[in-house]
């Protein structure tokens, strides 16, 4: 059986000591995602980055860098697995979000760096990268995520 790989584009955006994110529901499952989502035909992975950030979010994003890449796998399938990709961006420009992916996302909200264990974060190895002041220097690039 072949393999169902999605490649989720994401962000990182930090300003004025808060992260930029998303409160989403999936099924009966409520947290916090890195604005970002599934790419188009024809989009660079970074574009679908910059695109998925400004429609959830309204923040017109510039990527500066490559983060981290993150991939999680299905417990209940082994042949379907997603794969993040995180960037960190700077805000060029704020407006209103464009969507709330039918009803998917729930808040917009900046969070305190020194409160990001207060939430429900997912992936947890992106706060833990960013709490340790992986930012700015090497960074393990690559980690993997098993669904429970």
């Amino acid at each position: 059986m072949a393999e169902k790989i999605g490649i989720r584009p994401a962000t990182i955006v930090i300003k004025d000591g808060k992260v930029l994110l998303v409160n989403s529901r999936y099924k009966d499952e409520e947290f916090y995602l890195f604005p970002g989502g599934g790419m188009k035909f024809g989009e660079t992975i970074e574009e679908a980055a910059i695109r998925e950030t400004l429609e959830e979010t309204g923040a017109k994003v510039k990527i500066k860098d490559l983060f981290h890449v993150n991939e999680y796998i299905y417990a209940d399938d082994w042949n379907k697995r997603s794969v993040s990709i995180f960037f960190i961006a700077e805000v060029v420009e704020i407006s209103e979000p464009k969507t709330n992916d039918n009803g998917k996302i729930k808040e917009v909200k900046w969070i305190k760096l020194d409160e990001l264990d207060n939430y429900d974060i997912r992936p947890k190895i992106i706060v833990d990268l960013i709490k340790n002041s992986l930012l700015e220097s090497p960074r393990g690039l690559y980690s993997i995520d098993f669904k429970k």
